[in-house]
């Protein structure tokens, strides 16, 4: 965490932000479990599957070549296929944090989805986080054409002074607040700067609100 977001002077400190969640909504009630990322799901390997065939059978003239052509084809195609449909997730509940990390190397992935060998899993009880900030970083774009988005992350710094980045993705209000909820009750401070979490409950778009010539970086 940079020292502008870590500063006593320049920070916005929720120290009671169950009391800012009751101000904001006060009809809140927390979700039971918050998941952020591209887990695997069924739905999407099944999908993904039935998209695979149907190019597998157009490539091969619809069994118009030989069958281990096309079981060729199908396998190659779920290879590429598999692991575009995950990534890295993480999720919250009211007593721990678990982040779920999937190897860069494809073949290894797929062997990860199958449970042929075993994923990265890091779990952290939430008494053990010391402070969390969220943070709108805005990309520099040097180009019109850059169309890549900026990142809204959870940034956590544990008691024994780990520090690790958690992408919050496209996350809406109340999955938020949740996370906002879980991590005050568990007694960690809460830093929220740029005040995203009152920005979310008024369906502000923060891309709109954070690239507006006064917005502070």
């Amino acid at each position: 965490m940079t020292k502008d977001l870590t500063s006593v002077e320049s920070v916005h400190i929720m120290k009671d932000a169950v009391n800012e969640i009751n101000i904001i909504s006060p009809s809140f009630l927390p979700a039971q479990k918050q998941t952020i990322g591209n887990k695997p799901h069924v739905l999407s390997l099944i999908f993904g599957t039935i998209f695979v065939v149907l190019l597998a059978l157009f490539v091969t003239g619809f069994s118009y070549q030989p069958w281990w052509i096309f079981a060729i084809v199908l396998l190659l195609g779920l290879g590429i296929t598999f692991p575009a449909c995950f990534s890295q997730y993480w999720s919250i509940d009211q007593k721990q944090l678990t982040i779920t990390s999937y190897s860069n190397n494809d073949f290894k992935k797929l062997a990860q989805l199958f449970n042929l060998t075993s994923k990265d899993q890091t779990i952290i009880n939430l008494a053990n986080i010391q402070e969390a900030s969220i943070v709108y970083r805005k990309i520099i774009r040097l180009s019109p054409f850059n169309f890549n988005p900026d990142h809204l992350l959870l940034g956590i710094t544990t008691q024994d002074g780990k520090k690790i980045d958690l992408d919050l993705g496209n996350i809406d209000y109340q999955g938020l607040a949740t996370i906002v909820f879980y991590l005050s009750e568990a007694g960690s401070k809460v830093i929220d700067q740029q005040e995203i979490l009152r920005l979310l409950s008024e369906n502000q778009n923060l891309f709109k609100h954070f690239h507006k010539k006064w917005a502070y970086k």
